[in-house]
């Protein structure tokens, strides 16, 4: 009874918020250019063509590129809110028992800043992102420099500093949903965690980026990542700086860079377009997943030499249907206790398929399948999840986005692990 309940909730507040009236979001791009947020969004935060330009070229339209920006400090400078429900329902069913918990939460999600955003003189911009979630620390989202050169139909773009992982379009871009897909989102894992995942490490480094009409081609090198101990527990941090550093000696990796090479294809204005993404790195794992992380040296560690491969594609089939998919394919090495080795490879994989609905100018619903899984050498490990969301701008900066999300984990002699999920998330920027 709970659980249907709980469901019931979940479509009336997806229904409810796709109701709602769209307005007219300004924060300070917009406010500088004079143009609605629709001018450069889909559906806030996608980019349709406009948007991924302008963020390209340093935070100017390509044809303002060369000339001076004009840039006041007002135009540098926006905020961010958000709260948010959630309720949580778990269905764990083993051999001995079965046990169903839930939980429903409201709380203060986060506070971003942006100071020192926009462009600058004829060829410079830069972006800074700051993020505070209740009692924690500061978080650097972006810290970036970038520096532009070329003609409205043909430029470079250099960038360096700290910033998120890749500038996607379509598909590859941020998500409609409050969650993104699980192969950017979760792990490989054979004997433990690699840790790493194509999204949520900003990390430090430099890229050159070359765009040509609508096609653009990025190469990254990244400072990488590095593994300690967390609460009594492994965690995976960018060596982006300040206490963020790979430890100095002794481990395999500690200089080791990674590489990442991004592709986008433009194909429509809308959103529709092919991007294309490589990783290599290296990280340095534990022996044992299990062992105590203070006692974690660089005698009882390897390093995971790792890869992702990845392919994105978007097309709008009309004006109120936009479908999405993705394929990806990563490799890893694993420590194998019985030949002291880490030679070893695996493999993991997963994709998703998504169908959208643009409801009004800014206003979408959706709903996206996923699947991945962490190790082709094990079984009962897959994890598959099904996701509908709205998302909706309201007025002038207020966002609603709804979300249920139901997750169901394989593992090895018992039943899956199913997760239901509904969260409803309020956004003010201004």
């Amino acid at each position: 009874m709970a659980q249907s309940r709980f469901l019931c909730l979940a479509l009336v507040s997806i229904f409810l918020v796709a109701l709602a009236q769209p307005a007219r979001s300004m924060p300070n791009f917009a406010r500088k250019a004079g143009m609605s947020c629709d001018g450069c969004h889909t559906t806030i935060p996608r980019l349709n063509e406009t948007g991924f330009q302008f963020r390209k070229a340093g935070f100017r339209t390509p044809d303002e590129i060369g000339k001076d920006a004009g840039t006041s400090f007002k135009d540098t400078f926006t905020a961010r809110i958000q709260a948010r429900y959630d309720y949580k329902h778990r269905t764990d069913v083993s051999p001995t028992v079965s046990t169903k918990t839930s939980s429903n939460q409201l709380t203060f999600h986060e506070v971003t800043i942006y100071p020192l955003s926009g462009s600058f003189g004829k060829h410079y911009g830069s972006l800074t992102e700051l993020s505070i979630a209740g009692e924690d620390f500061v978080e650097i989202e972006n810290a970036y420099f970038r520096y532009t050169k070329g003609t409205e139909k043909s430029f470079w773009t250099f960038r360096g500093g700290i910033f998120h992982p890749f500038e996607g379009y379509g598909a590859s871009d941020r998500p409609y949903a409050i969650s993104r897909p699980l192969i950017q989102t979760t792990t490989s894992n054979q004997n433990g965690s690699t840790q790493f995942t194509p999204w949520n490490f900003d990390e430090a480094g430099i890229e050159v980026a070359y765009v040509n009409d609508r096609t653009s081609l990025s190469g990254t090198l990244f400072n990488g990542l590095f593994v300690t101990d967390d609460g009594g527990s492994f965690k995976a941090f960018p060596a982006a700086g300040g206490e963020l550093q790979k430890p100095s000696t002794g481990f395999k990796s500690k200089d080791r860079k990674d590489i990442q090479l991004f592709a986008n294809q433009i194909l429509k204005e809308d959103g529709s377009g092919i991007s294309l993404y490589y990783y290599n790195g290296a990280i340095d794992l534990p022996y044992d997943s299990k062992m105590d992380p203070a006692n974690f040296e660089p005698d009882s560690s390897f390093a995971n030499k790792f890869s992702r491969g990845a392919a994105y594609g978007s097309w709008r089939l009309a004006p109120k249907l936009e479908a999405q998919a993705a394929y990806q394919i990563g490799q890893d090495h694993f420590y194998d206790a019985t030949t002291a080795s880490s030679s070893g490879t695996f493999k993991s994989k997963g994709w998703f398929v998504e169908i959208d609905a643009p409801v009004s100018d800014m206003a979408t619903l959706g709903a996206r399948y996923d699947t991945f899984d962490p190790s082709d050498k094990k079984i009962d490990n897959n994890k598959k999840s099904i996701t509908a969301f709205a998302n909706m701008p309201m007025n002038d900066g207020l966002q609603w986005i709804a979300q249920f999300q139901h997750i169901q984990s394989e593992r090895v002699g018992k039943d899956d692990l199913k997760d239901d999920n509904f969260q409803l998330r309020l956004i003010w920027i201004f």
